[in-house]
């Protein structure tokens, strides 16, 4: 039977992967470096950097501010702030769940592609949120002339979902990466070891007395006994009575031929 991953070490391993995830972000998607990302995209017809173009716009979806931007509102600063550590939140939770279904001995794979959908759908899921918080769409153009974002429309959050998906799927293999190495270095610390159990034995092995049977050990008065055994205190073995032995010669017969007696 297959143990799966104990709680305190799915904890372990979500609680590093989401913080490797929140560093990503942090270092990636700020404001300092919204400048270097926007010379790497597509824009314009430019294809200098086209290769690029791809992973750098999906990798940009939560793009943060550490202060509001010049005459935007707060409730959009708080927004996209919201956007990118409810990332990090929802990914964890999703590898606990993810966790809980991962074997403890054999589950490197099945914890990589579960690691990579979490940060996919958290990803999705935190757009989702900071959008609602924001009142205004966050990462695509769903917004109304007031600025407003149409959440009666399903489109907004299929494309939400979406912009989530491409971020993780730039972002999702190195938390994936991550909770694979923790899930190597670590193990359920009570110590629980898979064991086949077999069902009980009738047969006493320590008991003085076993099952009731004929008796072949030996005895002085045993029928079989020859009565020259040893029975002194020391040996307790057979030796040889106490009495010397004579030896008997064998039988003679008289020789007409010889003029004495041959035997044969």
């Amino acid at each position: 039977m297959t143990q799966n991953l104990s709680a305190r070490r799915g904890a372990l391993i979500a609680g590093i992967s989401a913080l490797v995830l929140l560093a990503l972000i942090a270092a990636f998607d700020n404001q300092s470096a919204r400048s270097w990302r926007v010379g790497r995209m597509n824009q314009d017809g430019d294809t200098v950097h086209s290769w690029t173009s791809g992973p750098v716009t999906a990798l940009s979806a939560l793009d943060w501010r550490a202060t509001p931007g010049t005459g935007e509102p707060t409730r959009v600063f708080a927004g996209f702030l919201a956007a990118a550590v409810l990332t990090a939140v929802f990914t964890f939770l999703l590898l606990m769940l993810v966790c809980r279904g991962v074997g403890a001995v054999r589950g490197r794979w099945a914890l990589f592609a579960g690691a990579w959908f979490a940060t996919a759908a958290g990803a999705g899921l935190a757009l989702i949120a900071g959008t609602a918080v924001a009142g205004t769409s966050l990462s695509i153009e769903r917004a109304d002339a007031m600025g407003d974002t149409q959440f009666s429309h399903g489109d907004t959050y299929y494309s939400l979902l979406a912009v989530g998906l491409l971020f993780g799927l730039f972002a999702g293999w190195l938390v994936g990466l991550v909770a694979v190495l923790v899930y190597s270095v670590t193990s359920d610390s009570d110590g629980t070891e898979i064991t086949r159990e077999y069902p009980p034995s009738d047969y006493d092995y320590g008991a003085a007395n076993p099952a009731s049977g004929p008796d072949y050990s030996f005895s002085p008065s045993s029928p079989y006994s020859t009565g020259h055994e040893y029975t002194g205190p020391e040996h307790g073995g057979y030796a040889a009575p106490s009495a010397p032995t004579q030896i008997v010669p064998p039988p003679q017969e008289n020789d007409p031929y010889g003029g004495g007696n041959r035997s044969y």
